[in-house]
Parts: C-alpha cells; structure tokens; sequence
C-alpha cells in the first residue's frame, strides 16, 4: 500500500492542497482564490473543499501517465496556516493578512470531519521544513526560511527540528521591528519588515513614489500590482527598478540580524517576490556584505527556494509526517 498525506497551504491570496507522498513529491495540485475578508466559516468550508477534492482524485485513480497507484492510503492532514498558532497546535489564534481568522480550532475540525490525523503549523514553518526535507536544505543542520508575498512569514530549523519558541509563536520574522516609528503593519504595529518588503509593502511604495513625480511605464494603468513593477523592471523602468532595490535593501538589514543571532548554514527566500531574481536577490547581498560581520556571513548561504510555490504544501505534509513518525 502506498501512502499519501494531504498538504494545505492557506495564504492570504490563494489556499492551495496537494496529495503528497512520503518523498515530498505532489502528485495532484488544487487550488482556490482566498476569500480573505469573510468570516471563518466561510473559509473554512474552501479549505474542506480542497481537501475533498483530493480524497476525491485519490478514490477515481485515473488511468494513463502519472496514475496512482490502486491501493493507497492518506495518512491524514497537513495544515499551513499565516499568523499565530497557539502553544498545543491546535487553534489558530490570529492572523494579520486573514482579518477574521481569529480563534479558529481549525485542526479539531479537520480531524473530526474528514476522520484523519491533521497537524497544524505556522505556514512559514511549514514551509520551511518542506525546503529542509525535500529542498535546498535537505543537507543543512540549520536553516532560515522567509516567504515573502502579501506579508512576510519566517521558519527556523535548527540541530533538523523545527524551532517554536515556548509559546509556537517562535520566527514571527516579518515584525522584527527595522525602524520605531515606521510605516504602520497589517499586525497593527509600526516599523516591521513586512511594511517594508512585502508585496504590499513594496505597492504601498510605488504608488507613493508616482504621486511624488516619479516617471514610470505603469502610470495611468489602474491597479497596480508587485508582479507589474517586477515586469515593467525587467523592461528597464527605473522607478520600478529603485523601488525593488530598496526593497531588497530592508530585506538584507532583516537577513543581517538574522545572521547576528542563529548564524545559520542556509538563508532560504521564497514566495512570489523571488520572481524578480537577481534584481531582488544583489541588493541583499550588498547590504549584507555591508552590514554583517564577516564572521556571521562568511558559511551562511541565501539561496532562493527550490520547491517555489509548493513548499507550503510539501512542508505542511512533511510536518505530519514527521509527527507520525517522531510518535510512533
């Protein structure tokens, strides 16, 4: 019999499943638009609906290339989810990107409807454990993983053990505060990363930058998104170009206190942001270089993701797996 675990990645844009095997390979993918600003009802029944439609793909076994195989076995649920967890794993307390996710017993709830093991993590953790088991980690010991999109998550594995903190509120990396009375965060707080160099962030900036005169290619287009300016800077546009670079900037000011506290082997980006490459990724490294201490920087890897879009979905089944197997 072969066995399978679910991965769900729930993201303040998309909530993704996927069937996932025991080596980290997704053999079916779906997914669903987040309706972020209803209540919790309302994306709880998304996600239980992703979730039926991959019990269902693994009950029809369709024939022909990349089929399953006849006799199969899910082994239960894996669940990413942005914001904080609670210390047992079970209730996702807040979410700053899901506006009425609060108080949510999300993993009771899975277990109950779909008569399964489900593990709950941070999705930023999830995600990070899936580059440590089936990525760019895969031969580190430590490794730090930041997602960067609509907001801006952190994973911490240190000694192969994904680290929590006392209260699993642990590599909250998005609100490590970069300047006191900063821009004003989703988490209600001012000066974090995550006003700086998320998605949102760097949109917020844009705009600002065209309303003090900046020229741009994107001026007139309507609603502007970071996947146009990362498009219309590989056309050459300078304000788009200046707003990546800096934001690149206050994401290596965040890599270089990272690197001053856990000194990791690997320094993993992911997320849609890493789609503008070397236009992100130089900047950081010459604030690093800059700013950090040789001796802090000199073994340290940043590396972009391996497993891209899907280390939400492998890490989270790889947290269920490893859960089974670390109690069995």
């Amino acid at each position: 019999m072969t066995d399978y675990i679910i991965g769900v990645d729930l993201g303040g844009t998309n909530i993704k499943a996927g069937l996932v095997d025991r080596e980290g390979r997704i053999h079916r993918r779906f997914s669903t638009k987040t309706n972020f600003s209803a209540d919790p009802q309302t994306i709880s029944k998304q996600i239980f609906g992703l979730i039926e439609e991959v019990v269902e793909s693994l009950r029809q076994r369709k024939a022909g290339a990349g089929s399953l195989p006849a006799v199969a076995k899910i082994l239960g649920v894996g669940l990413g989810s942005p914001g904080l967890i609670d210390k047992k794993g079970e209730t996702i307390l807040v979410s700053p990107n899901l506006p009425q996710w609060r108080d949510i017993p999300i993993k009771r709830m899975v277990t109950e409807r779909f008569k399964v093991p489900c593990v709950l993590e941070n999705d930023a953790n999830a995600a990070a454990w899936g580059e440590k088991w089936a990525g760019v980690g895969k031969d580190a010991n430590s490794l730090v993983m930041l997602t960067l999109g609509t907001g801006i998550g952190g994973g911490i594995v240190i000694n192969n053990t994904l680290w929590r903190g006392v209260n699993n509120v642990a590599a909250e990396i998005g609100h490590m505060v970069i300047q006191i009375n900063g821009a004003k965060c989703g988490c209600g707080n001012n000066g974090c990363i995550e006003a700086y160099s998320s998605a949102t962030s760097m949109v917020r900036r844009f705009k600002e930058a065209l309303k003090n005169g900046e020229n741009s290619l994107l001026q007139g287009v309507g609603e502007i998104t970071a996947k146009m300016i990362n498009d219309a800077a590989l056309k050459g546009d300078q304000a788009s170009l200046d707003i990546i670079r800096e934001t690149g900037r206050y994401l290596g000011v965040a890599l270089v206190n990272i690197m001053h506290v856990l000194n990791p082997e690997i320094i993993v980006l992911s997320g849609g942001m890493i789609g503008s490459g070397d236009l992100l990724m130089n900047p950081i490294k010459e604030t690093v270089k800059l700013k950090a201490f040789e001796a802090s920087r000199k073994d340290t890897q940043i590396l972009f993701s391996l497993l891209g879009n899907d280390a939400g979905i492998i890490g989270a089944a790889g947290c269920l797996l490893n859960t089974l197997e670390t109690s069995a």
